[in-house]
């Protein structure tokens, strides 16, 4: 094999091999880089049910295009045996790096908060990698990870292969599916299983990252099978003292039994994983002598501090005064939550509407004015559950609160605004700078009581990436506010991907909408023309266009732009598919009942 070449690529190296195929480092001869092909073995190749699932399982797969999942080029076949190209990585998988000694917490929390943004990204995909573990997570370069195989475990039809009869370790482009150690329990028992599967899979990685122990790891298979559905491990803090306490709290959460209880979104760990890390890091910031593992050495001694996100305490005797204070003290805490569960806001219904307020930018840079709220509302106006009350009902009601149509809906005006228009929720935004990377909140609260409904912060490294975090934190506010997670799934097309990945081009697309609203037709056409040439394919600038040439009664301009919208449709969401297919009926072929018909 080696030396050969196979279509348009040059076989250069065996990398390993295991109970999935051989996987080869090979040279792409038409655009010159280094990729890997990996071979089905001959068992697998040679049943025709499992080949018909690889190409559907690659073909899910190479959907996912995202920086902490390996990329699948695409799937050939040599010699009547099918192989996938994908992208050849360099660096040592997790599993090595826990043979080192367990991981530092910054460093595990960073971990975590990467694969649990890529499993975010399959979920919405409606794909499940089902065999994650250590061996799976590549680090490459400095601190991001890569997640393997992505949706091909699903292809094997015998059962799951052991990690100790492991052939070679394929740590860069490959590995054996399957290991029982990081099952859940609905795998275990033959289920059918969803993303929350991989979740308590994810548990267990971080379980064995933060201790370097394996939760449910037992001398065989059988008793490793009954402790994942029966046993309950030791806390990770109690194996290593210096670990937060609020890790305990996640990873259990990961790896509750009952798939119900556990996290039921990625984006919801992910989150709870950031706001971990940014508490420690506001503890190490605000008491330097703070000592957590990897970061300071640990004193020693009944004084030795312990990381909480509150200021650390010190460890100490009690008495049986202290003994009453605190039983007063959880009684207390006690009362209030049980309250708070008791009187927490309900979930929307299908029939409420919510407001969008203003995104309030602490940044400082214009980019963000307008731009994100846009974006928002492309997002939201995806879902079938969620009415966004329209700019045009907005206007109208600040007309009757005797303001301008150019008000800011922000604070107390967009509480009253919420109010008279009889809407359930009012959704505000906001973003910060945090060094070169952005923090960006969404908060949702309830317009009659002003309790809170939704919560969400996430972290976006660097402006590129604004856009995203966005999406994610929509995402997971959708199905707070009683959005099924089969809804989101099915209509959740990224933002990016939904309008346009330019900050700036959408920036000048918000405006023209501004603009359109507030001085008419004539004032958004610059807008949008700007919007174009900085993102030549964003579909719904020219469908804008098309309707301002239209109704300027510049009919060959507005068929050019309805025509290049429609030719960028598969580009957006499925809303904004119907809207411009209409248009283009409408303007184009003049099909008026098709154009009916679609919207």
């Amino acid at each position: 094999m080696i030396g050969q070449t196979i279509s348009h690529y040059r076989v250069l190296r065996k990398v390993g091999s295991g109970g999935m195929g051989v996987v080869y480092e090979a040279e792409d001869l038409k655009l010159h880089r280094r990729v890997a092909l990996k071979f089905l073995t001959q068992g697998v190749a040679a049943d025709s049910t499992a080949l018909r699932r690889f190409e559907r399982e690659a073909q899910a797969a190479s959907a996912l295009n995202h920086p902490n999942i390996c990329t699948i080029y695409e799937v050939e076949e040599y010699d009547r045996q099918p192989l996938i190209v994908m992208e050849l990585l360099e660096g040592e998988s997790l599993k090595e790096r826990i043979r080192k000694g367990p991981i530092p917490i910054e460093e595990l929390l960073d971990f975590g908060i990467q694969i649990s943004d890529a499993l975010e990204a399959a979920q919405i995909k409606g794909i499940i990698h089902r065999d994650i573990k250590p061996g799976n997570i590549v680090v490459v370069g400095r601190g991001r990870v890569k997640i393997l195989d992505f949706g091909l475990a699903k292809m094997l039809s015998r059962p799951l292969v052991e990690d100790e009869i492991e052939e070679e370790s394929l740590t860069h482009e490959g590995v054996i599916p399957g290991t029982t150690a990081y099952m859940s329990p609905e795998q275990v028992k033959g289920e059918e299983i969803d993303g929350r599967s991989d979740l308590f899979s994810l548990g267990v990685v971080l379980y064995e990252l933060a201790t370097g122990q394996r939760p449910f790891a037992k001398k065989n298979r059988v008793l490793t099978m009954d402790a994942i559905l029966n046993a309950r491990p030791a806390l990770p803090t109690t194996l290593d003292q210096m670990l937060p306490a609020e890790l305990d709290q996640i990873i259990n959460k990961c790896l509750d039994k009952d798939r119900n209880l556990r996290y039921q979104h990625a984006s919801e760990l992910r989150c709870d994983l950031q706001q971990l890390k940014r508490e420690l890091e506001s503890a190490s910031q605000r008491t330097p002598g703070v000592a957590y593992k990897g970061v300071l050495p640990a004193r020693s001694g009944p004084d030795r501090l312990a990381v909480h996100p509150s200021p650390p305490r010190i460890v100490q005797r009690w008495g049986w005064k202290s003994i009453i204070s605190a039983g007063i003290f959880v009684g207390t805490i006690v009362a209030v939550l049980a309250f708070l569960h008791t009187h927490r806001a309900t979930a929307l219904t299908e029939r409420d509407t919510i407001v969008l307020a203003d995104f309030d930018n602490k940044t400082g840079d214009p980019v963000f004015d307008d731009t994100l709220k846009q974006a928002l509302v492309v997002d939201l106006e995806q879902s079938p559950f969620l009415n966004v009350l329209s700019d045009r009902k907005v206007s109208a009601i600040l007309g009757l609160m005797g303001r301008s149509p150019d008000q800011s809906v922000a604070g107390e005006v967009a509480r009253e605004l919420c109010q008279r228009a009889g809407s359930k929720a009012l959704l505000a935004g906001s973003i910060s700078a945090l060094g070169s990377d952005y923090v960006i909140g969404l908060n949702a609260i309830d317009c009659a009581s002003g309790e809170a409904l939704v919560k969400q912060q996430v972290e976006a490294r660097g402006k590129e990436d604004v856009l995203k975090a966005l999406g994610n934190a929509a995402t997971v506010t959708r199905i707070k506010l009683g959005e099924s997670l089969v809804s989101v799934q099915k209509f959740a097309t990224p933002i990016e991907e939904a309008t346009t990945a330019s900050l700036e081009a959408l920036k000048a697309y918000s405006m023209g909408r501004r603009a359109f609203f507030r001085d008419g037709v004539v004032a958004a056409v610059p807008f949008n023309q700007r919007a174009v040439e900085l993102d030549p394919n964003f579909a719904m600038a020219y469908s804008a266009l098309a309707i301002i040439y239209f109704d300027l009664g510049q009919t060959t301009r507005a068929v050019e732009n309805a025509t290049k919208a429609f030719q960028l449709r598969e580009r957006v969401s499925e809303r904004e598919r119907y809207r411009i297919s209409a248009a283009y009926y409408s303007y184009v072929t003049g099909e008026l009942d098709k154009s009916i018909q679609t919207l």
